[in-house]
């Protein structure tokens, strides 16, 4: 889902908001075009989810659980991002 925040942000901003299903190192394709901020969140308060890199309007995810070992089965995440 993508939102125009001309207004808030400066012309050409949008806000995309979705959910996906990802393990650690899979990708998430935004539907932006570029980037600028992200932030993820996931289903399990025992995970923590970050961007391990951007490009272009596609987030690749580091998924670990509270040890710091990679979470390779796939769950849920939420994510906001901001870009063009």
């Amino acid at each position: 889902m993508l939102f125009d925040l001309e207004r808030a942000l400066g012309k050409g901003k949008k806000l995309a908001v979705g959910s996906s299903s990802v393990a650690d190192g899979d990708t998430i394709d935004t539907g932006l075009n570029n980037v600028e901020v992200i932030v993820l969140t996931t289903t399990n308060a025992a995970h923590i989810a970050a961007a391990t890199s951007i490009s272009g309007g596609t987030v690749t995810v580091g998924l670990l659980d509270n040890t710091g070992d990679a979470v390779t089965t796939a769950e849920t995440v939420y994510w906001i991002a901001v870009g063009e």
